[in-house]
């Protein structure tokens, strides 16, 4: 008895850190383009001939674990380029992993000050910008892009023009709902940087989380917070109670999207507190 009761728990033991092992995996998008994707999180980076242009590091961890990958996959290539998509520590944690001599690592002016002042464990930008900046990457131009307000401190967008290819984290999700209550997201910043975002020669968007996509993809996904937005408001302005509009809305238009039965009522909620804090107009007066 005692002997099956150690085995059960050996065999619970070892599924329990197989299941917590990080689903790694790295993704050809052509161009020498390549996307990570550490569990739910992915980030890009661009292979040259005398190194390698990475993005977000995610932790520690996941970056030793890139780091290995890409010295057996393409030779022990220096990081020369780190770029930060923005701040939040769930993406842009680890970067002192890649950090070697001679390596520039740039962020947003906003991010890299949020960085330092919360003294966070990563690699600190040592190049910021205020709107937009070229990198020169072997000859092959990479453009960054701050697009206003929307997710995080400093959230920008990366695009490589010859190869039509744009990585955004966190304010673009495709085929799936924003997060929850929209924690951290700025509604209308986020619908004002994707029509931002629609106006560049993109064929290609490899966001933060979820799937790669399409313009389509995006346009369809900023309909969507448009559409939340509108109905939410149209309540609002009715006079209905937040209980009331997580029961009317529906957006059904929107029903394939992963995380629909579960999030659309949080993101009505989101949206409804936002308009309401915004606007000063729904609320009791303090």
């Amino acid at each position: 008895m005692l002997k099956r009761l150690l085995l059960a728990c050996a065999l619970l033991l070892s599924t329990t850190t197989a299941s917590a092992a990080p689903q790694r995996a790295i993704t050809d998008l052509g161009n020498n383009i390549y996307r990570f994707q550490n569990d739910t999180h992915y980030s890009i980076f661009i292979v040259g001939k005398r190194g390698v242009l990475m993005t977000d590091p995610i932790n520690a961890d996941a970056a030793r674990w890139l780091k290995a990958e890409v010295d057996k996959r393409f030779g022990k290539l220096p990081v020369t380029h780190l770029v930060y998509s923005h701040n939040h520590g769930d993406h842009v944690f680890g970067g002192e992993v890649w950090q070697e001599p001679g390596t520039r690592v740039i962020a947003h002016q906003l991010a890299a000050a949020d960085l330092a002042r919360n003294r966070a464990p990563t690699a600190l930008p040592d190049i910021t910008f205020s709107d937009r900046l070229n990198v020169d990457f072997e000859g092959r131009p990479i453009e960054l892009r701050y697009h206003g307000p929307n997710n995080g401190a400093g959230n920008i967008s990366l695009y490589v023009p010859d190869a039509k290819t744009l990585f955004v984290v966190d304010w673009i999700v495709l085929k799936r709902l924003p997060w929850m209550e929209l924690y951290y997201y700025n509604l209308d910043g986020m619908i004002a940087s994707l029509h931002q975002a629609l106006a560049i020669d993109f064929d290609t968007v490899a966001p933060g989380h979820g799937q790669t996509g399409t313009k389509a993809d995006v346009r369809e996904f900023l309909a969507y917070l448009e559409d939340l937005r509108a109905a939410v408001l149209d309540g609002m302005n009715q006079g209905k109670t937040l209980a009331q509009l997580q029961q009317d809305i529906k957006l059904d238009k929107y029903a394939g999207y992963a995380k629909y039965r579960e999030w659309l009522p949080l993101n009505i909620k989101g949206a409804y507190e936002q308009l309401a804090q915004t606007s000063g107009r729904f609320g009791q007066e303090k």
